[in-house]
């Protein structure tokens, strides 16, 4: 077996949750099967986290507040009701609200918005977050496994309020 190069840090350690490294420079639609809250051991010891998981995938999306604002405001506040639609994600190291410069995963869109919805958030004690979530067509298929599209014409969207 020959020795392969790896581009990022998390690409040397694999695990069962969904990384930015793992979309890399494309943007990556999925179906959502479930939403569900576990105790994950972190760094803070043992947390309640909401995990994503998609149609198909065996890794799993850890929800981030900011993803999830995105979620409920394409599908709702009825969590039941994403069961079964289409998310758009891809990676960035430059829409990190805590942590500027580091590699996370941010929601585009979803093929299943018929026009470009503007969401807004206010997180405490942080300036106020603005973005607006984008249609990604129909090349997504419900049940395709994972449609991956170019993010050479991907502008950032996320802007910060003083």
């Amino acid at each position: 077996m020959e020795p392969r190069t790896v581009e990022s840090f998390d690409a040397l350690y694999p695990g069962r949750f969904l990384k930015a490294a793992d979309l890399g420079n494309a943007k990556a639609t999925a179906q959502i099967e479930s939403v569900v809250i576990e105790q994950l051991e972190g760094d803070k010891g043992t947390e309640d986290k909401v995990l994503v998981s998609f149609v198909g995938k065996q890794k799993r999306l850890v929800l981030a507040k900011i993803n999830g604002i995105s979620l409920r405001a394409m599908f709702g506040s009825n969590v039941r009701e994403w069961i079964g639609k289409r998310v758009t994600l891809y990676a960035t190291a430059d829409v990190m609200p805590l942590r500027r410069g580091e590699a996370c995963i941010r929601v585009y869109g979803s093929p299943d918005l018929d026009k470009p919805l503007p969401v807004e958030w206010k997180p405490a004690k942080r300036n106020k977050l603005r973005w607006v979530l984008q249609p990604t067509g129909a090349t997504a298929k419900p049940d395709a496994d994972l449609v991956v599209e170019n993010t050479t014409d991907l502008e950032p969207f996320y802007s910060e309020e003083a």
